[in-house]
């Protein structure tokens, strides 16, 4: 969840950003989605998986 949308569901202290004190739930791409080709995005993998903070997944 982004801080925006944190922010709209009244959620932002505790969630929407990387910050201590906040649950950290993301996860790590072997590709930047955001700089890629498109045509890569479908082949993306994902590397690690965060659950509060710690990792529950490792590729």
């Amino acid at each position: 969840m982004t801080i925006w949308a944190a922010y709209s569901n009244f959620e932002d202290h505790e969630k929407g950003s990387i910050e201590m004190g906040k649950f950290a739930d993301f996860i790590v791409l072997d590709k930047n989605i955001m700089t890629c080709d498109e045509a890569d995005i479908p082949n993306i993998q994902v590397e690690a998986t965060f659950v509060s903070g710690k990792m529950v997944y490792e590729n």
